[in-house]
């Protein structure tokens, strides 16, 4: 029996402290005493000068990209190929010199990628499915996840939150079996103060159980996809349901935030939507100030702006921390739009502003009983042997994994697929994989990661090629 549906069997009680004992381990590994100083420091960088971010960036890339030669196969190989010695990377603009680094490079060569000095390091084992919806699994030094943290607490304290805020948190892990139809709906995390909402029951009935639940508890802070928090947000503008407090402040991340996104939520809760965006491979993170701005933070990774027409430009990232698995010169897949060099913020802080981020912008699958799923990018965290995936939907009867395969795909991954997509969507909707040589993309070269064809399920109409 594996362990989620060990999980998916327990009483919602037992259930509660499983996620609170996991969420203590978590909060054991990322805050442990060394983190404090390295926080402070992280900080402390918020309003460093250009000239001084100037310098720390050179020095960190100087350094991350040394080490990655002398200790990772694939940039060593790379390296001598392109007669090039790791000296000759000074700057950020020597990085020119490296070709583009894909995802599914990264994939086909995992082994070479690992750092041969990884062993003696202190590391945890991170999941990522990214735009393709391709996994990969990778260590990250501990000093590495750590300072991440530390960045995404940065951008959170800017609106008043902490890490012993309560907060109610959407997103797409399995927290509450799918097969359970009465509330509640979500689960609690004590260690890391957090109310777990489930992506998986957000069907018309259930939402006014929702709603209960945060007019109970009143977390000050709501977190979560934007995908899940407009369903939540347009059931309370069509039924006139309302909250009964005033959050103070609501944050979005993992997919992009559409502006007409931002204005029910805000006026559905009363409160300021803020957006980050980040990724767990840790080669760029861009956030949001007071004033409205997305400002990177030159300070923790490299992140490139490769122009592709009409003030878009693709994001390539460079990590400044993970020195068990250096990524240079990695494609994120995901596009921008930034705002003129000459502009500044009036917030004081440094470095590149960024008017919009086109991250991954989804259609919702719909069940057969109503709910819209969002997000279901963690079916594939795991699946390494999927080089791409993409999801298609034309009625609410069925909908289609469309599967590009690595050469190790095993029927042992189709069943776990299949397991794994059932224990989200539930047994009354029909699934087939159709296995494919490519999938969709968009002009600009955008995998769209579920595609639907029922006009209930679009987010974004004017975005469908």
């Amino acid at each position: 029996m594996s362990p989620a549906m060990f999980y998916a069997r327990l009483p919602g009680w037992c259930q509660d402290a499983v996620c609170s004992g996991y969420g203590g381990l978590l909060r054991l590994r990322r805050y442990s005493r060394s983190y404090q100083a390295l926080e402070r420091e992280v900080f402390s960088r918020e309003f460093w000068d250009e000239q001084l971010l100037h310098h720390l960036v050179r020095a960190r890339l100087q350094a991350i990209v040394g080490h990655a030669v002398s200790t990772a196969p694939y940039y060593r190989r790379l390296f001598d190929q392109l007669n090039l010695d790791p000296t000759d990377i000074r700057d950020p603009a020597d990085m020119r010199a490296l070709p583009i680094l894909t995802k599914a490079t990264v994939q086909e060569n995992l082994r070479e990628f690992h750092s041969e000095t990884a062993s003696r390091m202190r590391c945890t084992v991170v999941h990522t499915s990214g735009t393709t919806g391709a996994g990969l699994v990778f260590p990250m030094t501990m000093l590495a996840e750590r300072e991440q943290w530390a960045v995404w607490w940065r951008y959170r304290a800017r609106f008043g939150v902490d890490r012993s805020t309560w907060y109610a948190h959407f997103y797409g892990k399995l927290v509450v079996p799918r097969a359970q139809s009465r509330p509640p709906f979500w689960r609690v995390n004590l260690a890391g103060r957090q109310i777990l909402f489930s992506a998986y029951h957000m069907c018309p009935r259930n939402l006014g159980f929702y709603v209960d639940e945060l007019n109970r508890c009143r977390p000050p802070w709501i977190q979560g996809y934007p995908s899940l928090l407009v369903l939540l947000a347009s059931f309370m503008h069509e039924t006139g349901v309302r909250l009964a407090y005033r959050p103070d402040i609501v944050t979005t991340g993992a997919e992009t935030l559409l502006p007409h996104q931002k204005h029910i939520i805000e006026t559905a809760f009363g409160a300021s939507c803020r957006q980050h965006y980040g990724l767990t491979e840790g080669v760029a993170n861009i956030s949001e100030c007071p004033e409205g701005c997305l400002h990177v933070d030159e300070d923790y990774a490299l992140v490139e702006f490769l122009p592709i027409g009409a003030d878009r430009y693709r994001i390539i990232g460079t990590s400044f921390s993970n020195y068990a698995f250096p990524l240079l010169r990695y494609d994120t897949g995901d596009i921008a739009e930034l705002s003129p060099r000459s502009v500044s913020c009036n917030c004081g802080r440094s470095g590149r502003v960024a008017r919009s981020i086109d991250g991954r912008i989804e259609d919702y699958i719909v069940l057969p009983d109503g709910t819209k799923i969002g997000r279901l990018d963690h079916l594939f965290k795991d699946m390494i042997n999927i080089k791409e995936a993409q999801i298609l939907q034309d009625d609410p009867a069925s909908v289609v994994f469309r599967i590009v395969r690595n050469s190790g795909y095993t029927e042992r991954d189709e069943q776990r697929l299949l397991r794994d997509i059932r224990q989200r969507l539930g047994a009354q909707i029909k699934i087939r994989l159709s296995y494919v040589d490519a999938v969709e993309r968009t002009d600009t070269q955008k995998l769209r990661f579920v595609i639907s064809n029922l006009p209930e399920a679009r987010l974004h109409p004017c975005k469908q090629r």
